[in-house]
């Protein structure tokens, strides 16, 4: 009985508990309906959530205080529906990195007391040829970021491989430097100006289909997503060249100067004449104040008239 408890308790939340992650805790449906999350003591019973993150165990009032975590959950829910093929994020060391350019001097002093006990290591290493001394900074783990690193880390993925340039649903929300940001289920996605190809100029923000290139995330854990507007079996060249291809390109601009050029006029050497557009009478109407302008005209044209039979 003694093992068994103390094994239940290594492995309880209690135990594995660390404030510095906000990880997402959930319990049964019996168990929530009377408060219990296996933490020190007992939640109130109307939470509604399944999923709460914890802040601490317990505070000077005695409380424990929580919020809900059905946001992370939807966003892990969202991220392996929409990007399935999405890569993990860099395994991180063991042991902690030192930023040296970050730290003050009271925690720089500190850093040179811990390194200098371990310097007769890498003199050994430098004896045995198995570093060189432009190794040092790699061997003490520093680093001269002078960004602080995220503590976000991302989801656990499938191992199963879908495949690249599958579809999925998004819209452009903005221009940008590197071409337009597009907003797939809360994550922003870069489509860059290589990849929008035949895009409209002046489109509005329609919910269009992108086809992803690539996704995962960076050294800090925040999410990288490059997605297309074209498959990678398929071309933007052929859209151009179809009869209406200019004119849907030029929309927003005006009208297309090509008209209903096709691709043999287009590379044809011979001249090509614009084509003529044909006014449509169905669209004109008759300026209702013809007349009034008719007679101020005359009225201004008749002493000129009348000057002239003088002369």
């Amino acid at each position: 009985m003694e093992k068994s408890f103390a094994g239940l308790l290594r492995n309880s939340r209690l135990a594995t508990y660390d404030r510095r992650l906000a990880q997402v805790y959930t319990t049964p449906k019996k168990c929530k309906q009377i408060g219990d999350w296996g933490l020190k003591r007992n939640l109130p019973t109307v939470i509604r959530t399944p999923y709460v993150t914890i802040g601490d165990l317990d505070t000077a009032e005695h409380q424990t205080p929580w919020q809900s975590g059905q946001s992370q959950v939807l966003f892990v829910k969202r991220w392996k529906e929409n990007f399935p093929n999405s890569t993990k994020p860099a395994p991180r060391r063991e042991e902690p990195e030192h930023n040296v350019a970050l730290m003050s001097s009271s925690e720089f002093k500190r850093f040179l007391k811990k390194v200098s006990k371990n310097k007769d290591d890498f003199k050994e290493k430098l004896d045995r040829k198995e570093v060189v001394p432009e190794q040092l900074y790699e061997f003490f783990n520093v680093t001269f970021n002078e960004t602080p690193s995220s503590t976000t880390v991302g989801p656990t993925y499938s191992d199963y491989e879908h495949g690249w340039d599958y579809p999925v649903e998004g819209r452009i929300l903005n221009a940008d430097k590197q071409g337009h940001v597009v907003g797939i289920a809360g994550v922003t996605a870069l489509l860059t100006k290589r990849n929008s190809i035949g895009l409209r100029p002046n489109s509005e923000r329609r919910i269009r289909t992108f086809y992803v290139e690539k996704a995962g995330f960076d050294e800090q854990g925040k999410p990288m997503v490059i997605v297309n507007i074209n498959h990678s079996s398929s071309s933007a060249i052929p859209s151009l060249l179809s009869p209406d291809g200019f004119a849907r390109y030029n929309e927003g601009r005006g009208s297309s100067l090509f008209g209903s050029m096709a691709a043999d006029d287009m590379f044809s050497t011979k001249p090509h004449e614009q084509a003529r557009t044909q006014d449509d009478d169905s669209k004109v109407s008759a300026n209702p104040q013809h007349t009034q302008l008719m007679r101020r005209i005359y009225g201004l044209l008749e002493p000129v008239e009348s000057a002239d039979k003088k002369e």
